[in-house]
This record gives C-alpha cells, structure tokens and sequence, in this order.
C-alpha cells in the first residue's frame, strides 16, 4: 500500500561517483552534495517500490541510508520493501526506527498489508511493535487539540489505501471492475465527510489534527477530481492559513496545482507529471512561466524539478527564460488561431472541422480565454440546432462549463444567448446552478 508523499524524491546517479566527488569539495559542498544524492537515491528506490520492484529497490535504500540517516516516512517504506522482500529481521528493525523518528500513524501500520510477514513469523514481536506504534502515537496526540477529528480523518485514508491496495493485486478484469465500484463508492463517502469537516472547521490545523491528519485531509481533497468546486473551496480555506505554521506547504501547492490543470490552466509549482504507465510519466504537465518553477518550489519547501521528474522515470532539462515566455506565447497563440477557425467553419457551414479546431484548442492548457471559452459554447450550441450530432451538444457543455467552474459565467450570458439545444441537458441543470 503506497501513501502518497510529496517529500517522495528519485535518483539516476551512482553513489561511486557521489563519493568520489565528495572527496574534492568543501566541507558545505559536500553537505549539500550527500543531501542531493540523498535524495536520489531515495526517489530511485521510491519509484522501483511503486513498481513493486522490490529486489531493486533494497540496495538503493541501503545507499541511501549509508549517506544519511532516513526519516521517518522513508524509513517506514524501507521497512515495508523488507518486509515483502522476505527480510523480517531489517523490517522490524526500520519500522521501530520509523517509529522513534516520529511515526505517529499506529492504525495505519497495523492494517498495512506490506507487513503481512511479520505477524506471521513471529506475533510476539508484531504485537511488540504495535504496542509500540501506540505508545507513540497516544503521546503525539496528548499535544493536539482535536484528537478525535483526527481520528476520524485517518480511518478515512486508511480506508481509501486498503481498497487501492487490494485492487493492484487484482489480475482479473470483472474483478477489477467490482472493486473500482467499492473505490468509487469510498472515495464518494470521504468526499462527503471530507465537505462536512470543511464547512465545521475550515482546513484543519496541525495544531489540531498534527501533520499525519492534515496529510490525509489533502489526500482525500486531492482525489476529489470529480468535484474541482470543492477543490477550490478547500484552496481557498487553505490559502487563510499560509502566514502561519498551521498548513503543510507542499500540500498547498499539490492541490493549487491539481485544481490549475482541472481548470484547464498551466499549473504553477510543477507537481502535476503526464501519467504513461505504473509509476512513470513522460514528463510535467504544462508549467506557466517553466523558468520560474524551481523558484517557487524552494518557496513551498519543494525539491528542483530535476529530482522531482526522477520520481517518475524520466529526466528533466531546465528551460530558460526566453524559451519559457515564447512557448507560453505561442500556446495561446495556437488557440487564438484555433478558435478563429472555429468561427471561420462555422460561418461555412463546415461543422466536423470546427468542431476538429476546437477539440484541439481545448487540449492546450491555458490558451483559450474565458471569452473564447464562452464564445466556443455559443457556436457549438447554435450548431447543436442545424446538426443532431451529440458532439456538437456535449463540447458547447464542456465550453460553458469549464467557464462555470472557473467563476466566469454570468447568468445574464445564459440568458442573452440562444442556449435552447442545451437545457434539455441534465448538464445544464448544475452549469445554471454554477452562473452568478
């Protein structure tokens, strides 16, 4: 069961040549070198963990922990790459190390089923280590204001990991399809819980729910895809808490940036990759302003995009400035031209290649503006009257409600414009709720 973690870093470099480049630098060089293959080598492991390369991923850890002593979350995972490893003896020695280096989440481990080998090679020694985690954790808890609300923010998580672990086991298609039922049926249930914490409390505080209760609150908001109002909504409460020390930072650019590409938008921080298969990406989804990203993560406590990008399988060049301006240029440029050509076939009656220009203008992140959002819905509702085509009828409601979602629709824009091929749409019934 992977937990998601924005300090989840990778590496390409061997540690043979790390050393030998530690032995020529200053005394903080070589500080900030080790931190930096450090990392690495954390992130390489990371990412044969998530692919369930276990034997890959145990030397790399051992590397890594040679350079520097882990904390607690990479100590837990090396634990559990042991433990499924058949190596019982380095698993409980990593998982009493995680937990005297700040692991507070005893639940969680103990329905963790990377650690099935223990209890069952020894229950004495898996009922030490319980024993232990609790311990541990009704200590942290002792400082926290709202233990209870924490509580019940864990059991959500640990509920929506125990389903996606169970379904990456899963080989059988109907099998799969059943328990992708129980996903959806979970994560319906968290979003739920997750809008009534939201409207009680606000974002919770780490004062309140310590950093393990924030951590699954933003995990729980972040795969809330389905709902990008809500997703706002908890930006915004987030936003409120940013001059204190009540929100983990990393969290708040994860979530800014997931709800800028749900928006069509370029993201800001560069934490949103495009997905090719288990644990890899092909590279970052659109970044504005590229040159600027590494800037902004150092803010939010974020590693470069270098390191970042070796998380996921693939390497990443720095762009430079002029380069950064041009192609964000040139995005809304290519949508500007595209948009034009929708107005220009549709004036001509050619419909199919309208609709072509706009299935490609709508794919570039950032480049239509809302007024060209709006306008592209008009086009396509008053060609949903000549045509009974229903793609005509389903892209004007993507137009109109991707202007919805991001605040930009008027009711008065509804009712100043011939909408008539849409309101028999179940879709217009929420993007008429969306107008203000």
């Amino acid at each position: 069961m992977e937990k998601q973690s924005s300090t989840m870093i990778i590496s390409k470099y061997n540690l043979i040549i790390s050393i030998l480049l530690f032995q020529f630098l200053p005394v903080h060089s070589q500080k900030s070198n080790t931190d930096y293959y450090y990392q690495e080598l954390i992130a390489k492991a990371g990412l044969y963990h998530l692919q369930k390369d276990y034997v890959k991923a145990i030397p790399i850890y051992k590397q890594a922990f040679a350079l520097q002593k882990p904390d607690a979350l990479n100590a837990y995972k090396a634990a559990g790459v042991f433990a499924l490893a058949g190596d019982i003896q380095q698993a409980v020695d990593y998982l009493q190390f995680s937990i005297d280096s700040g692991w507070t989440e005893a639940e969680f481990l103990v329905n963790d089923p990377y650690f099935i080998a223990i209890p069952t090679a020894s229950m004495e020694l898996w009922n030490q280590i319980k024993n232990k985690a609790y311990a541990a954790e009704l200590r942290y808890v002792s400082g926290l204001s709202a233990p209870e609300l924490r509580s019940m923010i864990n059991q959500m998580m640990i509920k929506d990991q125990l389903l996606r672990y169970k379904r990456a086991q899963l080989t059988v298609q109907s099998e799969i399809d059943k328990i992708n039922l129980e996903i959806n049926q979970a994560d319906q249930e968290n979003l739920e819980q997750a809008k009534l914490v939201l409207s009680k409390y606000g974002w919770p505080k780490l004062s309140a729910v310590g950093k393990d209760g924030v951590n699954n609150f933003w995990l729980v908001v972040q795969h809330a895809d389905n709902d990008i109002i809500f997703q706002r909504l908890a930006l915004k409460e987030m936003k409120k808490l940013m001059t204190g020390r009540e929100i983990n930072l990393e969290n708040y650019a994860f979530l800014y940036d997931r709800v800028q590409c749900n928006l069509n938008y370029k993201q800001t921080y560069g934490t949103q990759v495009v997905w090719t298969s288990m644990g890899e990406a092909s590279g970052y989804r659109p970044i504005w302003r590229e040159d600027q990203a590494n800037s902004r993560r150092k803010k939010m406590g974020l590693l470069p995009l270098s390191i970042y990008a070796l998380n996921y399988g693939f390497t990443y060049a720095p762009v430079q400035k002029h380069a950064a301006i041009s192609r964000d240029a040139d995005d809304i440029l290519q949508a500007s031209k595209l948009t034009d050509s929708i107005t220009y076939y549709y004036r001509n009656k050619q419909f199919d290649k309208a609709y072509q220009a706009a299935d490609r203008a709508a794919i570039i992140a950032g480049g239509m503006s809302d007024k060209q959002n709006l306008q592209a819905a008009m086009l396509f509702a008053a060609i949903a009257d000549y045509d009974s085509d229903a793609k005509y009828k389903s892209i004007a409601l993507d137009f109109l409600y991707l202007t919805a979602i991001r605040g930009k629709l008027t009711k008065h824009s509804l009712l100043a414009t011939n909408f008539n091929a849409l309101k028999t749409e179940q879709r217009w019934i929420e993007i008429e709720k969306l107008a203000h």
